[in-house]
């Protein structure tokens, strides 16, 4: 699941924001959430990489990536499975 990757409470909810399929040779999509804590209060996002292709020595199918409000990333991980 994808919240055991990210540094959220309990409580946090993800709210799904945008989902965009790229038209390049790995059909890659690009979803983003905000991060909403149980006040309804913004506390940052995430943006998931499907379909991720690289030339790199190790193989990966996805790229999470945690961000807070000011925009610093908080989590960038690269995961075969979630």
């Amino acid at each position: 699941m994808l919240r055991d990757y990210l540094k959220i409470e309990a409580e946090d909810q993800l709210v799904e924001k945008d989902c965009r399929s790229l038209k390049n040779r790995g059909q890659e999509e690009i979803t983003e959430w905000t991060i909403v804590n149980a006040r309804g209060e913004k506390k940052g996002g995430v943006k998931l990489f499907d379909k991720l292709s690289t030339r790199r020595s190790w193989p990966v199918n996805y790229r999470i990536m945690q961000t807070d409000m000011q925009g610093n990333v908080v989590v960038d991980r690269l995961t075969e499975a979630l």
